[in-house]
């Protein structure tokens, strides 16, 4: 055998490897992309169940913002009573307080 038949031997061996390992390598491709479209197939179907769910968030949410609102709007007076009450207090302790600071300089000036 001469030397050009050896080297036409060794590259067709190496296009044989290569062609191995090439086979192999877009079979596991193919495997992979079968996974991707089982995944692919069942995504719809979660997407509606999470837009399902999001949908009944948002409604029981609504109902909970009225449901605050309405207590809100109950306790309301009595807010607007304690108001009125701290106002009434802060009106009568005000000449107090001007009474008894006028009292301390007066004290102060004596001594």
């Amino acid at each position: 055998m001469t030397l050009v038949g050896i080297g036409v031997l060794l590259i067709g061996i190496a296009f044989l490897v290569l062609a191995v390992y090439l086979s192999w390598t877009l079979n596991n491709l193919a495997h992979v992309l079968r996974g991707v479209e089982k995944t692919v197939e069942h995504l719809p179907n979660q997407l509606n169940d999470i837009f399902k769910e999001t949908g009944n968030l948002i409604n029981h949410t609504n109902s909970t913002l009225s449901d605050v609102n309405e207590k809100l709007k109950t306790l309301s007076p009595l807010f607007y009573i304690v108001e009125d009450v701290g106002e009434m207090s802060r009106k009568l302790t005000t000449p107090l307080a001007n009474f008894d600071i006028s009292r301390k300089k007066k004290t102060e000036e004596k001594n």
